[in-house]
C-alpha cells in the first residue's frame, strides 16, 4: 500500500537535513521519545555528503481490535540522507511481523520553513487480512511520526 506523509519544520531545509545527518540527533530523539535503555545504534556513517544510521529498538506492539499492548517487538530502522540533494531513504524491519516498510524522502524549502515528504510503501505478506494490517501499520506510523516531528522541532535549535 502506498502512503504519503509530510512533516513541517520551522527552519530551512539545509538546517533540517543537517539535523537528520547527525547521529546525536537520532539518539537524543529516541531518548526524548521514551526509548532510554530500549535501543542501540547498530551502525552509522557520515562522510560529509552521505549519512546513514541503523538503529534497533524495542517497540510496543498494539494489535488491531485489542485495547491492551501485545508486548514488544524488535524494530530495526535504517535511514540514509544525501545532504546535497536533501533526499533519503528509510527502511523498517519489524521482527515477527509480516510487514515490509520503506520510503523515499525529500526535504524542500517552503518560505521560512521546510517540508519533509515521505513516500511510503507498506506491504503485508499475509493473504486476505494483509490490507487491514497495512492500514493499521500506516495509522500507527502516522501517530508515531507526529510525535517524532514534535521532538525534532524541539531539538532543531541546535542545528540553525
Amino acid at each position: 500500500m502506498k502512503h504519503e506523509m509530510q512533516a513541517r519544520y520551522p527552519a530551512p531545509a539545509a538546517a533540517v537535513v543537517k539535523m537528520f545527518a547527525d547521529r546525536d540527533f537520532h539518539v537524543r530523539r529516541l531518548e526524548a521519545l521514551g526509548y532510554a535503555g530500549k535501543y542501540r545504534v547498530l551502525a552509522h556513517r557520515f562522510d560529509g555528503k552521505d549519512f546513514s544510521i541503523r538503529i534497533e529498538r524495542k517497540v510496543p506492539v498494539q494489535m488491531p481490535g485489542v485495547k491492551k499492548a501485545a508486548g514488544e517487538t524488535t524494530v530495526v530502522n535504517e535511514e540514509t540522507w544525501n545532504l546535497r540533494s536533501k533526499t533519503g531513504k528509510v527502511t523498517v524491519e519489524a521482527q515477527g511481523m509480516p510487514l515490509s516498510m520503506s520510503c523515499e524522502t525529500a526535504i524542500r524549502d517552503d518560505g521560512d520553513a521546510c517540508v519533509v515528504n515521505y513516500r511510503w510503501d507498506v506491504r503485508a505478506r499475509i493473504p486476505l487480512v494483509g490490507g487491514a494490517l497495512e492500514k493499521f501499520a500506516i495509522a500507527d506510523m502516522e501517530r508515531r511520526a507526529a510525535e517524532e516531528t514534535r521532538v525534532g522541532i524541539e531539538l532543531l535549535a541546535d542545528y540553525r
